[in-house]
């Protein structure tokens, strides 16, 4: 709880026993966000499609003594989605935190792109965020006790980039719903963010990190001349989930070294 101190609300980052739904979260970005969170206290429901994933990253953080929930579901789903927020409250009586982490791109050229590819990322990269949003938020409303979204989009979604640009589409269009959104649901004390991260190592996507070649020009590209990593991401999360954040919305924060500063 926030303390005072002459007559000042001193904020904290205290979230023990919120309710976090963290999409994507056992891989990667959505797995280091699920620990963190965890490790804050947080009562972390994993959502993945992979049921045998949400299992493992559970076990794995409860036998550290953190509180977390599997089940699988996939975002893309309408119904599934809904299923997922109607376990979270079933299981913890509420949810005050959603990260919108689930993603995925199709690396072609504009020329070689089919509609289904199209469609993959648009659906998974923006049509879900937008669904689980609004699954979320008709809970918070009920609950009368505001909350917050997270949108994981990239810088990506602020500059083009060759060979992906449904991607680009798609997180530049989650930057801007999100700013639409946090419009519509600020009354109910609910925030709504991005998170803009740069290039970032992962075992997802480790074998592009083993091109020297390619490393070397995205860090030149950065004025900090290196990736970002996992815990500089999950503290922005952490800063927006907690009390520092809360007259904070309807914006992102881009986590680029500096690589669309110029």
């Amino acid at each position: 709880m926030a303390k005072e101190l002459n007559g000042i609300k001193i904020p904290d980052f205290d979230l023990t026993e919120k309710v976090a739904i963290v999409t994507g979260g056992t891989k990667g970005l959505g797995l280091a966000i699920t620990t963190t969170l965890a490790s804050y206290g947080v009562r972390v429901v994993v959502a993945s499609r992979t049921e045998a994933d949400c299992i493992r990253v559970t076990e794995e953080l409860n036998k550290e003594g953190c509180e977390t929930f599997p089940w699988p579901a996939d975002v893309t789903n309408i119904d599934s989605i809904y299923k997922l927020v109607n376990a979270t409250v079933e299981k913890y009586g509420k949810v005050d935190i959603l990260v919108n982490n689930a993603g995925s791109a199709v690396t072609k050229m504009a020329l070689d792109m089919t509609e289904k590819d199209w469609d993959y990322v648009m659906n998974l990269d923006l049509k879900a965020c937008v669904f689980c949003s609004q699954a979320v938020v008709k809970q918070m409303i009920k609950q009368k006790t505001g909350g917050r979204i997270i949108n994981i989009s990239s810088m990506d979604g602020l500059v083009g980039a060759k060979a992906i640009s449904s991607y680009c589409a798609a997180k530049g269009g989650l930057i801007n719903v999100t700013k639409a959104l946090a419009l519509e649901w600020g009354r109910d004390n609910i925030t709504v963010n991005c998170i803009c991260p740069g290039y970032f190592k992962t075992e997802i996507n480790a074998d592009m990190f083993e091109n020297e070649k390619w490393v070397k020009s995205i860090t030149d590209a950065t004025a900090m001349r290196r990736v970002c990593e996992l815990e500089e991401i999950t503290s922005a999360i952490v800063y927006l989930c907690s009390d520092y954040s809360g007259y904070t919305t309807g914006t992102y924060i881009l986590m680029d070294g500096g690589t669309t500063a110029k």
